[in-house]
């Protein structure tokens, strides 16, 4: 009978019988009734996945080969930190401390504040690695100098103690870590590299050879990497700020933007107030000084002074109140969040739907920044985005009021480009307030402030 499977064969016909059972691929029956080909049988199926298996199972060639490549880098880094504690970190402690030592004679300039500059380069060389090579994330906890002068601003953070104790730890903790994995492959190597030696000399002390070198250069791979990570637990453990250090780190900096998004502001009206309504009132009153000059010789002239003074007090007035609106809109404190945002709906030039579930008012400082928030957010829609429609919801939820303003724009807004966006997140971090942007190319954007209620 005739198998349904296609064989063929150089001068040969269609195999037929159970000899091509065990096959399924491609053969030729030859003269004699021998079955040749490159047919993948059962057996052959099952000894390429054994095959496979071998190839890629624990045991395999290829999974020693890799873990004996991670031994040796761990090896490799754990050299460089070694010597980077020993050689970098040894004297920098010492520079450190002297420094501080002679501070009362004013040794504070000439050695310590130079010697914690360099402690911080070093640090930031551990956090660089530990991220790099381990997958630890360290903080950067450094206050900002705020126009302190540099030696109280060093002896004020907290920061520099902690790096200052971490050099000290690390000195033989960096030591002991770096130089493990490397000692461990290096004293398997030479066990086993002694044994010929030793069993040829009739040492009866070479099996113990054996016994250290073939477990220690087994051990190596796997415990090399985990020494390194551990080194980089270590450093986060002393550089890394904690929840008070974190906290205050926080303050300071929203502080110190808060208080320079309040001189930016102040300027700002200053150079509003002088370059529009200033300069309007002032030409008021040459306007109205030229008419009475000319009320009784020339009336008509007088007149049309009147009637340009009366023009510029209007635009004056105009350019005031859109001042005053910038500031604290009138119908922002009068009213509240909810009529002020359907007040900037209501002047847009495209649809906006606003949705406001707030059932209480927020404290004026959080309104306003709230308002400021989704005002620029707005801006930007109807600036950059090219939207046909936009949305404005306002809701609150465990202490926490949230606004999200959509749009069905091209997308690709980014927080980091834009001063408008960014300057909001400035001045809603001093009341731990976040705003976040979603912007895919293409659209739609989301934007979303959240603060809290109090």
């Amino acid at each position: 009978m005739t198998e349904s499977a296609s064989v063929a064969g150089s001068g040969g016909d269609a195999g037929s019988g159970s000899a091509a059972v065990a096959g399924t691929g491609i053969g030729a029956r030859t003269g004699s009734g021998t079955v040749i080909g490159a047919g993948t049988g059962a057996e052959t199926g099952i000894g390429a996945q054994s095959g496979a298996g071998a190839s890629t199972g624990f045991w395999s060639a290829a999974a020693w080969r890799h873990r004996a490549s991670a031994g040796a880098l761990a090896a490799g880094r754990g050299l460089v930190i070694a010597v980077v504690s020993l050689t970098a970190g040894v004297p920098l402690l010492v520079l450190s401390a002297l420094g501080l030592g002679l501070l009362p004679l004013g040794g504070g300039v000439v050695l310590f504040a130079p010697a914690v500059g360099m402690v911080r380069v070093v640090a930031g060389w551990q956090r660089r690695i530990a991220r790099q090579w381990s997958g630890v994330e360290i903080a950067v906890p450094y206050l900002p100098r705020a126009g302190r002068g540099r030696l109280r601003w060093l002896l004020g953070d907290p920061a520099t103690w902690r790096d200052l104790l971490w050099l000290l730890v690390n000195a033989p903790a960096g030591m002991a870590l770096g130089l493990l994995p490397l000692t461990l492959a290096g004293w398997g190597l030479v066990g086993l590299a002694s044994i010929p030696g030793l069993a040829l000399s009739d040492n009866p002390f070479w099996p113990f050879g054996l016994g250290f070198g073939l477990p220690a250069l087994a051990f190596a791979p796997f415990v090399g990497p985990s020494l390194i990570k551990a080194q980089s637990l270590v450093a986060r453990a002393l550089l890394a700020p904690g929840d008070t250090s974190a906290r205050i780190t926080t303050l300071t900096e929203t502080r110190e933007r808060a208080t320079d998004d309040a001189e930016a502001e102040l300027r700002r009206i200053e150079r509003d107030l002088h370059d529009g309504a200033q300069a309007r009132l002032a030409a008021v009153g040459l306007s109205l000084g030229m008419a009475e000059n000319l009320v009784h010789e020339q009336p008509d002239e007088a007149i049309a002074l009147l009637a340009e003074a009366r023009e510029h007090s209007g635009v004056a007035l105009a350019e005031l109140r859109s001042l005053v609106r910038g500031i604290h809109p009138p119908v922002l404190a009068e009213r509240g969040l909810g009529d002020a945002l359907r007040a900037l709906a209501y002047a847009s030039p495209i649809p906006v739907d606003v949705g406001y579930e707030v059932p209480s008012r927020l404290p004026a400082p959080r309104e306003s920044a709230m308002y400021f928030a989704v005002a620029e957010a707005l801006a930007n829609v109807l600036k950059h985005s090219g939207a046909g429609q936009a949305r404005i919801t306002v809701s609150s939820n465990a202490g926490r009021v949230t606004a999200e303003v959509w749009d069905d724009g091209h997308g690709g807004a980014d927080l980091e480009k834009g001063q408008g966006l960014a300057g909001v997140r400035r001045r809603l971090a001093s009341f731990d307030g976040t705003l976040s942007v979603d912007s895919p190319i293409g659209g739609p954007t989301s934007v979303v402030v959240e603060v809290p209620c109090a």
